[in-house]
């Protein structure tokens, strides 16, 4: 009988120089043991209650089932279709300091969900020290929460509508001041800032990288993704594209 291992683990990921970093192109659906690997070896853990219809591949449509991704080709770009069912998460080793990160998705309509999170740093029960982008149910914006107080990048332009490619970009400086960046099939990108309020020691205890989720089951969201990356410091969207 042939072994088929070999091939299973041929989709691990390229080595990333980022913090977290994970690309659905890479492949890191791993069937041995159901773990989705990010391309800087984080194991994560994936699970969705209902089977998705109508998912979109390059030439037809089709089902997936409960225990299987749903993968979507958009654009010509292959990407990874969540609903509210789906959750998606990896182990967070980071601590607070200076971070940025980019995610790149297509917009399904979660925006004029109010608090509908695209991807949070938090623990199960969404609580404590984290970060999260979600929306106002009008635009999408950006928390920091040191445990305590919250801060909020709320953009106030740009809205984009169901289809629409968007990439996000953004930062945590070491003040703890917060930068939202968000651009619209390729526009040029609407901000959003929010004031310093200094950094805890540590995020969470379980804080995890989440998409489509603030918590185990908070505030769930609907959204083709395509990318998310973490790195280290406060750079701009030009620097986060070298750091893949």
């Amino acid at each position: 009988m042939r072994d088929t291992r070999t091939a299973q683990l041929s989709t691990v990921p390229p080595v990333s120089r980022a913090l977290f970093a994970v690309e659905v192109a890479d492949g890191p659906w791993i069937g041995d043991n159901g773990a989705v690997v990010a391309r800087t070896g984080e194991r994560g853990t994936w699970t969705r209650s209902a089977t998705l219809a109508a998912v979109a591949a390059a030439n037809s449509s089709y089902t997936a089932a409960e225990s299987t991704p749903a993968l979507e080709v958009r654009d010509g770009l292959l990407g990874w279709r969540l609903a509210t069912t789906d959750a998606l998460s990896w182990p967070a080793g980071v601590l607070p300091g200076a971070l940025s990160g980019v995610l790149e998705m297509v917009e399904l309509g979660a925006r004029t969900v109010a608090n509908a999170t695209l991807w949070s740093l938090r623990n199960d029960a969404a609580s404590g020290a984290g970060l999260w982008l979600d929306t106002s149910n009008a635009f999408y914006r950006l928390n920091y929460s040191d445990g305590t107080t919250t801060r909020t990048a709320t953009l106030t332009s740009g809205q984009p509508s169901t289809g629409q490619r968007v990439l996000f970009s953004w930062s945590l400086a070491a003040t703890g001041a917060l930068t939202l960046r968000q651009s619209i099939n390729n526009a040029a990108p609407t901000t959003a800032t929010a004031a310093a309020l200094a950094l805890p020691s540590a995020w969470a205890s379980g804080a995890r990288w989440r998409i489509g989720r603030r918590g185990s089951t908070a505030n769930p969201a609907a959204l083709w993704w395509r990318r998310m990356l973490v790195a280290p410091g406060v750079l701009s969207a030009d620097q986060l594209a070298e750091v893949w």
